[in-house]
């Protein structure tokens, strides 16, 4: 383990796993610490791991108020600068192209760091949380009002009970992002880890 620095000063805990002659690195964004969400949520183990596989640098860290992280918890806004702390330290530590990944909480997060970064590689939105719910999360800006020029892979868990998937088909396609569904999946993609992998790491490798 190691720290890193959010962007508006915060010390948070982060990992960095990286293989030999890395070809880029991926910034995870981790799901609401009220689910449980850290850094080391199971389906990101897993990503980081085919991930790192294919010659990807992977930088994990938990958001403000989460672990051994200062701060406190919100609602995806102040964690905007979570997100863009790591990634400057992982474009410190790397010349590659640098790409963001979140999962349902942190996806919110991770569209609203590259809307504001359009120096990013790509981002991948799991099961993202599309749609405001006060004191939990600040959901996304509509389609119409998002200015966001890197390209954007939403995965949805086509069995979703969390985040109702029709929410987020509506949302992402005039948003101009790649749409891609896993069947079988639920907001945990439990059991489904491996068809994951298959539609994320295949998008990294082509944008990245």
């Amino acid at each position: 383990m190691t720290t890193i620095a959010s962007s508006d000063g915060l010390e948070l805990e982060a990992a960095w796993d990286v293989p030999d002659d890395a070809r880029g690195i991926v910034v995870f964004c981790h799901p609401h610490p009220r689910a449980g969400g850290t850094m080391n949520a199971p389906l990101l183990l897993a990503l980081r791991d085919d991930l790192v596989a294919r010659g990807f640098a992977v930088l994990r860290f938990n958001f403000r108020g989460i672990g051994s992280s200062q701060g406190e918890s919100a609602d995806g806004i102040p964690e905007i600068a979570d997100a863009e702390g790591a990634i400057a330290a992982a474009t410190e530590r790397f010349d590659g192209p640098c790409g963001l990944l979140g999962w349902s909480f942190g996806a919110a997060v991770a569209i609203r760091t590259a809307e504001a970064h359009p120096e990013l590689g790509a981002c991948v939105a799991i099961a993202p949380a599309v749609n405001e719910r006060v004191g939990y999360t600040a959901g996304v800006p509509a389609p119409a009002a998002l200015e966001l020029d890197v390209p954007l892979l939403v995965v949805i868990a086509a069995n979703d009970d969390q985040i109702d998937p029709q929410a987020q088909r509506e949302w992402a396609t005039p948003a101009g992002a790649r749409l891609e569904e896993v069947s079988g999946a639920n907001h945990f993609f439990w059991a489904r880890y491996d068809a994951l992998a298959e539609v994320v790491g295949p998008f990294f490798e082509e944008a990245l």
